[in-house]
């Protein structure tokens, strides 16, 4: 079997069927008829190590989209409280333009304007 399984993964990896049958020594219709019962699930062409090793980064993998999938709530989250403080600053801003008559986002300007020109060199 285990040179079956090479073979398979020679042939799956594309080396021609005329070139598989003569280094292992199946007819063409062999070759096909494996590859057909792996494509079926009925054989195996990986070995017992390899095996352990597909096993473990499936597990590894399902790992990681569970970890994604945290973080993904986490920055949903954040964005969420994000966008209420931004609402809150935009409320803010607005009762104080509109009862106290202040415009901070003309002072926020201008302080901008004032400090660009300090760092401006002459």
């Amino acid at each position: 079997m285990r040179a079956t399984g090479k073979m398979l993964r020679e042939y799956f990896s594309g080396v021609s069927i005329e070139s598989l049958r003569r280094r292992y020594g199946y007819s063409e219709e062999k070759i096909r008829e494996l590859a057909s019962s792996y494509k079926r699930g009925e054989i195996d062409i990986f070995e017992v190590r390899d095996q352990k090793k597909i096993a473990m980064s499936e597990l590894t993998h399902k790992e990681e989209v569970e970890l994604l999938q945290m973080k993904i709530k986490s920055l949903e989250q954040a964005l969420k409280m994000a966008n209420i403080k931004a609402e809150g600053f935009e409320y803010m801003m607005g009762v104080l333009k509109e009862e106290y008559g202040i415009d901070l986002s003309k002072k926020v300007e201008a302080e901008r304007l004032r400090h660009s020109k300090k760092d401006t060199p002459k």
